[in-house]
């Protein structure tokens, strides 16, 4: 076998296994992780049974591989080192790009909470997809940031976290289908007024 054609095969299987995860999210949304049956995800991702047990050992690790495709989507959102961007706009970039990604993934993110809200296996650590990870990452930068004198010194951890509960916040509503997606132009203004408050407080 070439390259090529390894390449090609292996682009295949990946594919496959990402409409796989996407069915199961899909199917944990309509009837939640306890209810949901292998033989409806196959249905749903339309391949036989059979299929889904060659890249996956049970439902439970479709449930583990759904999360970890979010931690590792949203964890990449913000940079390592802001180098010469500026803070307010790499904030304002990354905020945007995170409800873009909820938008775009809103369904799935939806399957992903039902699944973990009610699962008895212990995965309660996953129930906001790629949180921990995107907390880490907003820290490591606030801690840069300070040490650089660009910050007054504050508790980053406590700050991340609430930069994350900001964001939480604002997208449940449209995962849970409680008020209507918003358009990219609204997310934009979303994360401008994130910005701004984290910025510049609520004063006149």
């Amino acid at each position: 076998m070439t390259n090529t054609d390894e390449g090609r095969r292996a682009r295949r299987t990946a594919k496959r296994r990402e409409e796989i995860v996407e069915a199961a999210a899909r199917v944990f949304a309509r009837k939640g992780y306890e209810r949901a049956t292998t033989k409806e995800i196959a249905s749903e991702a339309d391949v036989s049974e059979g299929t889904i047990y060659n890249y996956f050992a049970s439902k439970q690790q479709l449930l583990l591989e759904l999360a970890d495709l979010f931690q590792e989507e949203l964890g990449a959102i913000v940079p390592a080192s802001p180098g010469s961007i500026d803070m307010r706009t790499m904030v304002l970039d990354a905020l945007e790009h995170v409800l873009a990604v909820i938008a775009e993934h809103a369904v799935v993110i939806r399957g992903l909470l039902t699944a973990l809200s009610e699962s008895s296996h212990g995965f309660r650590g996953y129930l906001l997809p790629g949180a921990e990870k995107l907390t880490a990452r907003v820290e490591d930068l606030l801690r840069a940031r300070v040490a650089a004198g660009a910050m007054r010194p504050c508790d980053v951890h406590l700050v991340a976290r609430m930069v994350m509960g900001m964001v939480i916040y604002v997208a449940v509503p449209y995962i849970q289908e409680v008020e209507p997606m918003p358009s990219p132009e609204q997310r934009r203004q979303q994360a401008e007024l994130m910005v701004s408050i984290l910025f510049d407080g609520l004063r006149v």
